[in-house]
């Protein structure tokens, strides 16, 4: 087990979608706009491995023994345009394009469209073209089982 792993599994999925909207955009445009989210977590030779994509969230609870509470460690970042940091390294892979995190109906858009930066390619029709980048990112935590 690796994150080597985890990070390709993510990449055949996102070549699976991505196939999936290029079919489907000539007919549907809007898929386009769809998105998911997908969270991984795996223990393997006493290691804990997280993989986030979108703005889910890994929390570990732990018992703190002594007040008999459970305390909430967050193992995962969330990635979404909505959070300044996501949106600035938007468009610092995107320089030419000054429109490609937008403020639309209140709500920070890739290109108007959606949310979550998360396709690794470009969908192209006759009329606009639609970057984003891939934010799946992993973590690795040591996991004291």
């Amino acid at each position: 087990m690796s994150m080597d792993l985890i990070t390709k599994a993510y990449q055949a999925t996102e070549e699976g979608f991505f196939s999936l909207v290029s079919k489907q955009w000539p007919m549907k445009p809007q898929i386009a706009a769809v998105g998911s989210c997908c969270l991984v977590g795996v223990i393997c030779g006493g290691n804990l491995y997280i993989a986030n994509l979108s703005d889910s969230r890994a929390v570990l609870g732990r018992l703190v023994k002594a007040t008999r509470e459970v305390l909430a460690i967050h193992l995962s970042s969330e990635h979404n345009v909505g959070i300044e940091a996501v949106r600035q390294e938007m468009h610092s892979m995107h320089p030419e394009d000054s429109h490609i995190v937008v403020l639309k109906h209140n709500v920070w858009r890739v290109k108007g469209l959606i949310q979550l930066p998360h396709l690794q390619k470009c969908l192209e029709s006759a009329a606009s073209t639609l970057t984003c980048l891939d934010a799946s990112q992993c973590h690795e935590a040591a996991a004291s089982m």
